[in-house]
């Protein structure tokens, strides 16, 4: 499966850090997954309970804190590409490619990052 754009492009977007508490959850098994860590348009990474697998296909809810954009969840279809053990016991830091966003959605994480983000 190709991805529309390479991992070096990706890194060269500008992720940022959500300052707040955004929680992940798989849609279609209704299971949390864990808290939104950074985002850009095209990728975000999630600090979680339970790992995701590599190069399987999801479906996220992003529940945001307040309204965005006139929304309080952020469906996203998403291409988890790598996870990796953090130092806390139990928990999983995982990365995603977004690769089904509607447009509304789009602008909401474009809107989320400038109410909650920090470039890093």
């Amino acid at each position: 499966m190709t991805h529309p754009c390479s991992f070096e492009h990706d890194r060269e977007l500008e992720r940022h850090t959500i300052n707040g508490d955004v929680d992940v959850y798989d849609s279609l098994r209704d299971v949390y997954i864990g808290r939104l860590v950074n985002i850009h348009t095209q990728g975000l990474m999630i600090m979680g309970d339970i790992s995701l697998e590599e190069d399987k296909l999801y479906t996220l809810d992003l529940h945001v804190p307040e309204p965005v954009n006139g929304q309080s969840v952020i469906h996203l279809g998403v291409d988890c590409l790598w996870t990796r053990e953090a130092d806390l016991a139990g928990k999983f830091w995982m990365g995603c490619a977004i690769i089904d966003a509607s447009p509304q959605s789009t602008d909401t994480i474009r809107q989320l990052v400038e109410m909650m983000g920090d470039i890093f």
